[in-house]
């Protein structure tokens, strides 16, 4: 099974016997699929990040977070930081960088309506992902009390001919 570009997922190749871009969307569009062009992950202690947390405006927090992101930040910010920290690590990892190439702040994780975290791609982040032909990075975070764990995945879109867009 393979995700489709509306999110669900859908036995590969599909049964239909239509191949993958005649597949309609909700909206009645084709959709074409999408490559894995890399992946990440990462895992930390939630207590690292209590300090942090807890630091007045403009310390490290500031360097590591976005205007937004730290608006965002509620009652619990350790855990919140945390999270948001996680998943940064991990979207420099699914494009196969790490901290020295990309900024903290040009990876900026929001908060969809539903609750789930959306990527958002700025200056030397969106640059290298460009480089890279990465259309969209998904990223899921899961946290207990101690520790947060984040797994980012780069998509490519796939022209019919099979080469990335």
């Amino acid at each position: 099974m393979r995700p489709g570009c509306d999110g669900l997922w859908r036995v590969w190749p599909p049964l239909s016997g239509r191949s993958w871009p005649e597949m309609d969307r909700k909206d009645g569009t084709a959709a074409l699929p999408e490559s894995v062009l890399g992946i990440g992950v990462d895992i930390i202690r939630t207590e690292r990040f209590r300090r942090i947390a807890q630091e007045a405006p403009g310390g490290v927090a500031a360097r590591l977070y976005t205007a937004d992101e730290l608006a965002e930040c509620r009652a619990d910010g350790c855990e919140y930081l945390a999270s948001r920290f996680a998943a940064k690590e991990a979207v420099m990892k699914s494009l196969g960088h790490g901290m020295g190439d990309i900024p903290f702040t040009d990876i900026e994780i929001r908060r969809l309506d539903g609750g789930a975290p959306a990527v958002s791609l700025s200056g030397a982040a969106s640059r290298l992902a460009c480089e890279a032909q990465v259309a969209r990075v998904l990223v899921s975070v899961s946290h207990d009390r101690d520790y947060v764990c984040a797994f980012a995945v780069a998509l490519g879109r796939v022209r019919d001919g099979g080469t990335l867009c």
